[in-house]
């Protein structure tokens, strides 16, 4: 009786961001990459067994007996915790009696059960007198050395064996992140002869594309929709192509929004303009240049859409919904901590994946989505978040929706696409800076007794004192494209006349007002669409 055995390594983002540079972050992605490829040829031989799933530190393998699989699973946790450190749960391996599917929900439901219980591992001994590694400054040091990079400092410093191997395995050849990567970024750009390419040490190489010389960069994270219920409606064949195929998915979606940049802004030099952290299955964590970024993460969507789909219905999946992504942009200064930015990124995440799962789940309608937030200076994210019930108006349309063909009157409902906010950003280009300035202020000058029962009221109101005054010091062009973004930002068309463009959109709590015009002005420098160059966007009427 043949047998399946699950297992999935543990806190696997807590072993990446254990280092304070993005090389070893590179590196560890890497290392975790390498372990999961090198299972197949190497442990799984030993035990005549066939591999299922090895990617993104999960595994599903299929053994003869039970005694194997055990076995197999031992031996796995113990090379784990030799080469990356770390822990790995294995569950109990189930009976595979010819249901797949069945087996395969039993051996998610005992690894589920197996992580719930497991002890953990065990904590770093400390003691007086003894150094800890400079980087990610809780392992034990055993060596003192210069870290590489172009702009690492030339003294020593104290390192611990896991930020070492991390930082070996950045330079490394072949690396199997960076190059696949790569592989599909010089078919994008169709470029015939491969040539070393010049990777972003840190985030102030990426900060280099920042067109207003602001040193701001942005963080896209991104993760499938519903990819729980795709995989679980696989067999055995459809699983293994499935799992194989998500990461080159993945690599050619970000290749393709990075080519579109490369093209569109010029004088970049031969430097990539992303930089990949995370990268497998469904999940991707990568720092890409802050100008474009909304309409970078747009196209990745659309690219992952229309690939996933083509995979989806080639292996033969055609009763499991739409292949959809949620994505998140953190915009920030390029000394901000890439854990915190990958931290509030996946809070935003979370955010638009429960934006998309009420869509589908309410609606039936299957669309990405992509939410973001900008971090002006050194703030720490998400300390001045809107209280979205208060008075029932929410000064954001975020997240925004993401499509082609078309937005459904059902998700109209619910938001606007995310097209049209950089449409706006477009249309807006020569509104001059006092005027934004004024109208920024005015947007995020709400008053501050609306209640849920006099909110169209006070809305009105504040619109005839605040909102109306500057439109009225514009001339007559600028006062319509002005509101005509107003009206594109907010209200729809079936909600008739009245005097505020506030847009209703349910809430967790019932109706709430909202509007995207503090989104735009928020995100001005990185909201424009890479179908235009940067000198599209150079105003072109001097400020009265």
């Amino acid at each position: 009786m043949p047998y399946l055995l699950a297992a999935e390594a543990d806190k696997i983002q807590e072993f990446i961001f254990r280092s304070s540079r993005l090389r070893e972050v590179v590196g560890a992605s890497q290392l975790l990459t390498r372990f999961c490829q090198s299972v197949e040829d190497t442990l799984a031989k030993r035990y005549n067994a066939q591999v299922v799933v090895n990617d993104g530190g999960s595994f599903r393998v299929i053994f003869d007996t039970g005694e194997q699989a055990v076995a197999f699973g031992a031996d796995l946790a113990e090379l784990y915790r030799l080469a990356l450190g770390g822990s790995l749960t294995v569950a109990e391996p189930v009976e595979l009696n010819g249901n797949f599917r069945k087996a395969n929900d039993e051996a998610g439901h005992k690894l589920r059960w197996a992580k719930s219980r497991r002890q953990g591992v065990m904590a770093e001994p400390h003691m007086p007198y003894v150094a800890f590694c400079a980087s990610c400054g809780v392992g034990l040091a055993n060596t003192r050395g210069r870290l590489k990079g172009r702009r690492t400092a030339q003294r020593s410093q104290y390192l611990c064996e896991t930020c070492q191997t991390k930082t070996a395995e950045r330079d490394r050849k072949p690396r199997a992140l960076l190059d696949e990567f790569y592989e599909a970024y010089r078919e994008m750009l169709e470029i015939k002869q491969r040539e070393e390419p010049d990777w972003a040490e840190d985030a102030d190489d990426i900060a280099e594309f920042d067109l207003r010389q602001r040193n701001y960069v942005a963080y896209l994270v991104a993760d499938g929709n519903g990819m729980g219920k795709i995989f679980g409606s696989c067999d055995q064949g459809q699983m293994t192509t499935l799992s194989k195929r998500l990461t080159p998915v993945l690599h050619s979606s970000l290749a393709r929004a990075a080519a579109d940049f490369k093209r569109t802004v010029p004088g970049q030099g031969d430097m990539i303009p992303v930089l990949p952290l995370i990268l497998g299955g469904d999940d991707l964590f990568a720092l890409i240049p802050a100008p474009y970024a909304l309409d970078f993460a747009r196209r990745f969507c659309l690219t992952w859409e229309a690939q996933m789909d083509e995979l989806v219905k080639g292996i033969g999946l055609t009763d499991v919904p739409r292949p959809t992504v949620a994505a998140a942009v953190v915009i920030c200064k390029s000394k901000y901590p890439y854990a915190l930015a990958h931290r509030r990124a996946e809070e935003l995440l979370k955010e638009a994946k429960r934006r998309c799962k009420l869509l589908a789940a309410e609606k039936g309608e299957h669309l990405s989505a992509v939410n973001f937030e900008v971090i002006l200076g050194n703030r720490l994210a998400g300390l001045e978040e809107e209280d979205e019930q208060a008075g029932g108006v929410r000064p954001t349309l975020r997240p925004y929706w993401v499509t082609n063909n078309g937005l459904p009157a059902s998700a109209q409902e619910r938001g606007i696409e995310l097209k049209q906010l950089l449409d706006q950003r477009l249309a807006l280009k020569n509104f001059p800076n006092k005027r934004l300035a004024e109208l920024r202020r005015c947007f995020e000058d709400l008053p501050a007794d609306i209640t849920i029962h006099n909110r169209h009221e006070e809305l009105e109101s504040w619109t005839t004192r605040k909102l109306s005054r500057i439109l009225q010091r514009l001339g007559s062009s600028f006062r319509a494209h002005v509101e005509a973004a107003l009206h594109a930002l907010g209200k729809r068309k079936d909600e008739g006349t009245g005097r505020h463009h506030w847009r209703e959109i349910p809430g967790r709590d019932g109706t709430l007002l909202a509007h995207g015009m503090l989104d735009l002005l928020e995100a001005w420098d990185f909201a424009q669409d890479l179908g235009h160059s940067p000198d599209k966007y150079e105003p072109q009427e001097e400020e009265a």
